[in-house]
């Protein structure tokens, strides 16, 4: 395929995603985010926590013409980062990918709509899992970063084992969307 093709393909996938994207991926409602605490807590024993979020790079096939060095990343391409919150069934509820791939997973979300605005997202004590790049926050429970030269104590060792076995579900939603939109 040429450039121009794969290009053209890429809009195309694109404009019919974004226009099935409100009626698939929107965020939960109240009842909806009960529900799946619900099932957290069942399996996990994780109290309010309504989703699980991770972040990804989507490579590009060539170089912005603006700002190229933002989207250029520590792997050596070119990139938009994307993150993703999800439920335990993988059922997507957020994306949000409109940040060079050069960004850090926690400045996306510190600058998405969702984090600022928390209020209207979240309520009684909810919040989300992420992995330990993410930092903590009153909807955002990470798990915990080993420092320079220093080991985690038991209980954090066995904190991130059990978000662990519910995070997974987080890497593989990235996964599944990777693998149907391959030409992405």
């Amino acid at each position: 395929m040429s450039k121009g093709a794969v290009n053209d393909c890429v809009i195309r996938v694109s404009q019919a995603v974004l226009k099935l994207q409100k009626k698939v991926i929107r965020w939960l409602d109240e009842e909806e985010r009960k529900q799946i605490g619900s099932r957290i807590k069942q399996a996990h024993c994780f109290d309010n926590c309504v989703g699980l979020i991770d972040g990804t790079l989507f490579f590009l096939a060539f170089a912005p013409t603006l700002n190229v060095e933002d989207y250029f990343t520590q792997k050596g391409n070119y990139s938009i980062k994307a993150l993703f919150v999800c439920d335990t069934m993988a059922k997507i509820t957020l994306v949000e990918m409109v940040w060079p791939g050069s960004m850090h997973n926690n400045q996306v979300w510190l600058n998405s709509n969702v984090y600022l605005a928390k209020e209207k997202y979240f309520s009684n004590k909810e919040y989300l899992h992420g992995d330990s790049a993410f930092s903590a926050s009153m909807v955002m429970v990470p798990a915990f970063k080993k420092g320079q030269n220093a080991t985690l104590s038991d209980e954090r060792k066995y904190f991130n084992t059990k978000l662990a076995k519910v995070r997974i579900k987080s890497e593989h939603c990235v996964g599944l969307v990777k693998a149907r939109f391959q030409c992405v």
